[in-house]
């Protein structure tokens, strides 16, 4: 056990996020570790659920397949690109780790409502046309937002996580233009949703890296696939 030392009560900066407290900074880190030391790092599952779903509905919306396909995705959105990757930020929070748990329930949320949506479409209660596409350009420029403040955050820790989110959000930001602007479907704006839709893929495939890294390098207990910071 910890030898806990009684304080004045204080501010304190933490990976959980501020907190007040009576312990001191070497106390509350010791708490920190045991956090992350009694529960597996989430961080892989999450980053390949993310990895899966945002490559696959980014070469759709790069256009390498038409738009009718996206309805297509929906279940691969839902459950691992969405559910799953919902669950490992759960494990991120019991980790103690704000930011991962923080961007896998955000992503995972985004794809869900992005299943829901799909799903409403292909039943056709929602109409695909009308506003509905805007709707959807606002919420590409809100998680857009999201990913920008989250590479923010990241810049703490390590490059490869910083290149998945900086990538996402660029993606997120270009893709939901034409919607935005109500002009998908016409060849100038396209070609903006185009871009971000690669732009998502490349997301996809540095989170596929570093998932790839972390596990690697916690089974071998030593940087094998470096990713340019701490985990």
């Amino acid at each position: 056990m910890a030898n806990i030392t009684t304080l004045q009560e204080h501010a304190m900066w933490t990976k959980a996020g501020p907190i007040m407290s009576r312990r001191t900074e070497s106390d509350i880190a010791l708490l920190e570790e045991q956090a992350m030391a009694t529960v597996g790092d989430p961080a892989p599952l999450g980053l390949w659920a993310f990895a899966t779903g945002t490559w696959m509905a980014g070469v759709v919306m790069g256009g390498l397949y038409p738009a009718t396909t996206l309805p297509g995705l929906a279940p691969v959105l839902l459950i691992f690109a969405g559910l799953v990757q919902f669950i490992a930020g759960l494990f991120a929070y019991r980790r103690a780790n704000s930011l991962a748990a923080t961007a896998f329930c955000c992503f995972g949320s985004f794809n869900v409502t992005a299943a829901v949506i799909f799903g409403l479409w292909t039943a056709n209660i929602v109409p695909a046309g009308g506003l509905t596409p805007v709707l959807l350009g606002f919420l590409l420029e809100s998680f857009a937002f999201i990913a920008f403040a989250l590479c923010l955050a990241a810049l703490r820790t390590n490059a490869a996580l910083v290149l998945v989110l900086l990538t996402l959000g660029i993606g997120y930001a270009l893709a939901g233009i034409p919607n935005l602007v109500n002009a998908a479907g016409t060849a100038g704006w396209d070609v903006i949703g185009y871009i971000g839709g690669w732009f998502l893929f490349a997301s996809a495939i540095l989170a596929y890296y570093t998932g790839t890294a972390l596990v690697v390098n916690s089974t071998w207990k030593r940087a094998v696939l470096p990713i340019g910071g701490e985990p």
